[in-house]
């Protein structure tokens, strides 16, 4: 199999293995048809009568990047929590690491959009506009903006031989939440009328769906939370986890993540080697280990898009919270995808980012990274062995309710307790911090509540001994993030 993409180390092609990310660079900064009738067109984005944010460092992004870089994000204008582009003020901006313009929009005027996706040459966005339930593409530049066809996108595509350019579409909508499709055609951008029916055995979701090089496979939610891989076309399901944003590597490597209910750690499937592995993503500079979300794969696979820190919201979801503080953050895997490498910021704003895509020129020869020089999760520095403490609760933290934590059936929170007694084991921090089963099957359990100053005999393990919670919702309001995240075990209700 041949790859075009480069490395500085060699020009052979990228190979991929195991483990947990770190991060060494700061930077700045969830009926088809063929109809091309419908609402007018918005006209295009004009950037002399626009407002341009702080303008992109070329020196700092592609010190990350190896080269040109071009980045699209949706920007809610109004309150800052429209994390999918419900709302009716949103824009779809777009920043270029080669021109001088920073931060513009390509469409002029805000609407209900979501999910810009790049085409593979980088050259146009195609974008969801909900109110007209309409795929649409506009060119970078922000001209040539038209309806494509009915439905929501899902992927972009380019036949490597012919070079035809084409869109998966999502038709026959199943109310879900998140929203899934029964039907996925794909079309070609240029000619619409040209479609073809490419899977319908099971509904897939919106927000998750890649397709790898050559047209074969996609990583899909089909439908949340499991995830896995679709041979194309109308093949086979292949299930390898539960979690949400699954992402596939644009090459033919097979690589294939699903992220998990912590909104903090990807898993890893490389499904040809049969064997997995934890990323942590959440420990990006500036993220200060809260939550992040909207983890994409680039059209490049050393590179990642995500979005954070959400640090607003209450309850159980601090993603639903949004915040005008949520950033476009780009990380390079290192060549065996066992960590990222470094990171750099995209954005820089006052207003709120979300659902982003990148595009990294195939041509960029990717930075030698600094191996062994990134700082490890703190998710990962857990006991070589299963511990039972006496531990006291050292702060009441709200409930969440089944409510809070929709659409996950099952819930989890971490709180801190001060250790009185390491009955069994070891453990050397005066602190200990434990997730607990508070939610099962949608229902608040009896003993899930644990006010200050509770004192409990608990048997711990480490959270990441368990990949069975990997697709349960998790809810941590903590800032000890040195701390080893421990699992009560006998929490348990199943």
């Amino acid at each position: 199999m041949n790859h075009p993409y480069r490395t500085s180390e060699s020009a052979s092609p990228i190979r991929w293995a195991s483990a947990v990310a770190t991060l060494v660079i700061s930077t700045l900064g969830t009926s088809c048809g063929a109809d091309t009738n419908g609402a007018t067109d918005p006209e295009p984005a004009n950037p002399s009568t626009q407002p341009v944010a702080a303008t992109l460092s070329v020196n700092t992004v592609e010190a990350v990047t190896g080269g040109h870089t071009r980045a699209v994000w949706i920007q809610d204008q109004g309150d800052g929590t429209d994390i999918l582009g419900f709302g009716t003020q949103v824009t779809i901006v777009g920043v270029d690491s080669q021109d001088e313009r920073g931060e513009r929009p390509l469409v002029s005027n805000p609407g209900t959009f979501a999910k810009p996706l790049f085409t593979r040459n980088g050259d146009r966005v195609v974008y969801a506009d909900r109110t007209d339930d309409a795929v649409r593409v506009v060119d970078f530049t922000g001209a040539n903006d038209r309806r494509v066809t009915t439905g929501f996108p899902l992927a972009t595509w380019i036949d490597p031989d012919s070079g035809v350019e084409w869109v998966y579409v999502g038709t026959d909508p199943k109310g879900t939440d998140p929203e899934s499709y029964g039907q996925v055609h794909r079309h070609q951008i240029d000619q619409p009328d040209q479609a073809e029916l490419v899977w319908d055995r099971r509904a897939v979701s919106g927000d998750s769906f890649q397709v790898s090089e050559d047209g074969r496979l996609a990583g899909a939610l089909a439908r949340w939370p499991e995830a896995g891989l679709l041979e194309l076309p109308n093949g086979e399901w292949h299930p390898l986890g539960e979690g949400c944003w699954t992402s596939l590597a644009a090459d033919d490597s097979g690589l294939f993540w699903y992220f998990d209910g912590q909104h903090r750690n990807l898993t890893i499937v490389d499904n040809e080697a049969d064997d997995r592995w934890t990323v942590n993503i959440n420990g990006a500079p500036g993220i200060d280990g809260f939550e992040v979300y909207h983890p994409r794969w680039s059209n490049h696979p050393r590179f990642l898009v995500m979005t954070g820190p959400y640090t607003v919201g209450g309850g159980g979801n601090k993603i639903r919270g949004g915040g005008r503080g949520v950033e476009i953050h780009v990380g390079r895997f290192s060549a065996d995808h066992r960590q990222v490498e470094a990171w750099t910021r995209i954005s820089s704003n006052d207003s709120a980012d979300f659902y982003p895509d990148v595009w990294i020129s195939p041509e960029v020869e990717v930075p030698v990274g600094p191996a062994g020089s990134g700082t490890g999760a703190a998710a990962d520095t857990v006991p070589v062995a299963p511990i039972v403490v006496e531990a006291r609760v050292t702060e009441s933290v709200p409930l969440p309710s089944p409510a809070d934590i929709a659409p996950y059936r099952n819930g989890l929170l971490v709180l801190e307790y001060e250790v009185v007694d390491v009955v069994e084991g070891s453990y050397d921090e005066s602190v200990v911090l434990a997730a607990h089963w508070i939610i099962a099957d949608g229902e608040t359990l009896a003993d899930a509540r644990r006010p200050a100053g509770t004192t409990l005999r608990l048997r711990l393990e480490p959270y990441a001994a368990h990949p069975e919670l990997e697709g349960e919702r998790l809810v941590m309001d903590s800032d000890r993030f040195d701390l080893p995240l421990l699992y009560d075990v006998d929490s348990d209700p199943r």
